[in-house]
């Protein structure tokens, strides 16, 4: 069976370079165009590109494929089987999705209907979902509203962020593909509805859930606003790992980890802030600078202990070298 995948980040190449080792094979990859990227901003291929190319796969990117006469005319006369799609970026227009003859799949991370769109994984955790998830769909010109043949949760921990729930996520996606792969190459009909029929896909209307909208990440989003409660705030710095940021004196912070928990030795300390002076503490201000635990700052209802920063132009560090490095002090408000 002849597989075109598609997809741009690491995410994506992982899933990749899975399924060509479970045997598959893919005859071509589509990407995103290569972008500028680290500090450098040197010109650089997507992460799946540079899978392709290490896999010795033909490799075509496209800015926009719904205008890109040329690729649609490429994969006409590739005559793939499937197209598997895993994080992409870009929506894909009928015209493509009506060419292989067993149709067009894509790994989405979420349990659908929850959050179909962009970004999944960044909204379930900053959202404070306790579970998430894989669903391999069957893609249709509605945004993620495909039947799903695949399915399987994951718990999200207290602990996890972006990166740590990402790869986890990927790893399912993968075994969840090679299983579709499996049982699509024992499909015998070649009528979309047949197909569809003989893989027990279930509707989206019978899943558990209320449909909802994971839109792109904005560059606003990444602002803290410490004047809301301290789990949102936490969630938000997970959720977007590890670039959520804030400012002081005009410098931006990014935080990096951040917690409500507080180690016993710093509970004394704390008593006396918690119970007798934490109502006159204005949200961003900092509390406590702890050389154990490091930067205690408040919010709007708790005070969150602030593990690890980066300041603008430096390296990631303990808040409390990060307090040295800026000259942060008791009563400093973060975020001016």
């Amino acid at each position: 069976m002849k597989i075109v995948f598609w997809g741009t980040p690491k995410y994506a190449a992982e899933n990749l370079l899975n399924i060509v080792r479970a045997g598959h094979e893919v005859i071509a990859v589509v990407t995103q165009p290569d972008r500028k990227r680290g500090r450098g901003k040197k010109l650089s291929p997507s992460p799946v590109k540079q899978a392709a190319i290490d896999l010795d796969i033909p490799v075509f990117t496209t800015q926009s494929i719904s205008h890109d006469e040329y690729t649609k005319n490429i994969l006409i006369s590739l005559k793939a089987d499937v197209y598997v799609v895993v994080a992409f970026g870009q929506i894909l227009p009928k015209v493509i999705l009506d060419q292989p003859k067993l149709g067009c799949w894509n790994s989405h991370a979420s349990l659908l209907p929850a959050w179909r769109g962009a970004a999944p994984i960044q909204w379930s955790i900053m959202n404070n979902d306790t579970k998430t998830g894989i669903c391999i769909m069957s893609m249709e010109e509605g945004l993620d509203t495909g039947p799903v043949i695949e399915q399987e949760e994951t718990v999200i921990n207290d602990s996890d962020n972006l990166e740590i729930l990402t790869n986890r996520l990927s790893t399912i996606s993968s075994k969840l593909l090679v299983k579709s792969i499996e049982r699509l190459k024992q499909i015998k009909s070649i009528n979309k509805y047949l197909i569809l029929e003989e893989l027990n896909a279930i509707d989206q209307s019978k899943l558990n859930g209320k449909p909802s909208y994971a839109r792109q990440i904005k560059k606003e989003d990444y602002l803290i606003n410490w004047n809301q409660p301290a789990r949102k705030i936490i969630k938000k710095i997970q959720g977007l790992y590890p670039n959520a940021y804030t400012f002081h004196n005009g410098k931006r912070i990014k935080i990096i980890e951040a917690s409500t928990e507080q180690k016993e030795q710093v509970l004394n300390e704390m008593y006396d802030i918690e119970y007798k002076l934490i109502k006159n503490r204005k949200p961003g201000e900092i509390i406590l600078i702890n050389k154990i635990v490091g930067i205690i700052i408040m919010s709007n209802d708790y005070p969150i202990v602030i593990k690890y920063a980066q300041l603008e132009g430096k390296k990631s560090t303990d808040s409390y070298t990060l307090s040295c490095q800026t000259n942060l002090g008791t009563k400093d408000i973060l975020g001016t």
